[in-house]
C-alpha cells in the first residue's frame, strides 16, 4: 500500500518509524554515549515489528529523562550529526512522530489528530534547520507545498516536507480532513 513518502510502503514506513524510535529511546536512555541502534536496520528485515513494545519502551525513557533534566543537558546523536542539547533532540523526535504519522495515517485511512500546538512547535523546528539542499529527489524533503497561510498547523508542517496534505492513496477520499 503506497504513502505519502514515495519510497516507502506502509510496512516499509512503520518499519523506518519504529527504527527511529529505537535511535531515540536508545540517545536519551544513555545521552553521552555513543552505541546506538541503526535507525534503517528495521527496513533491512534486521529487526522485527514490535510497534507496542517499541513505543511503551520509548515512553518510559522519555518519561524519565524529562524527569532528570535531559532537556538541558548534551545528547549524543551520531546519525544525525553529533552531539546536540536534548531539547533539540525531543524536538526531532517530535518531528518524526507527528510527521510520520500522519505519513501513516494518510495511507491507511486512519485519523490523525495530534495536538495543534505540537504540529506548529514541529513546523517551527523544521523551518529552522531545512536547508534548500536539504530538498529534492533522494533527499530527506520534497519540495515545499504550497499551502494557505491559514492552514492548519499540520498541514502546513506536511506541506513544508513538501507533501501534499490533500494526498490519499487512491485519490478517490476527501483531502484536508485530518
Amino acid at each position: 500500500m503506497p504513502t505519502p513518502c514515495d519510497e516507502f510502503d506502509v510496512r516499509t514506513l512503520r518499519l523506518h518509524l519504529l527504527g527511529w524510535l529505537d535511535y531515540f529511546q536508545a540517545a536519551l536512555a544513555d545521552p553521552a554515549g555513543d552505541v546506538r541502534p541503526d535507525p534503517e536496520a528495521r527496513v533491512d528485515g534486521d529487526r522485527s515489528d514490535d510497534s507496542a513494545a517499541v513505543i511503551e519502551k520509548l515512553t518510559t525513557t522519555l518519561r524519565a529523562a524529562l524527569d532528570d533534566a535531559v532537556a538541558t543537558r548534551t545528547v549524543n546523536v551520531p546519525r544525525l550529526g553529533g552531539a546536540y542539547p536534548g531539547g533539540v533532540v525531543i524536538d526531532l523526535l517530535l518531528v518524526e512522530v507527528v510527521g510520520h504519522g500522519w505519513d501513516l495515517a494518510r495511507a491507511t485511512g486512519l485519523s490523525w489528530r495530534p495536538d495543534p500546538a505540537a504540529s506548529a512547535h514541529a513546523l517551527a523546528v523544521l523551518q529552522a534547520i531545512v536547508k534548500p539542499e536539504y530538498r529534492g529527489p533522494g533527499l530527506p524533503f520534497g519540495l515545499e507545498v504550497v499551502v494557505a497561510d491559514e492552514a492548519p498547523a499540520l498541514d502546513r508542517l506536511v506541506a513544508f516536507t513538501g507533501r501534499d496534505p490533500g494526498w490519499t492513496p487512491r485519490g478517490d477520499l476527501p483531502g484536508g480532513s485530518l
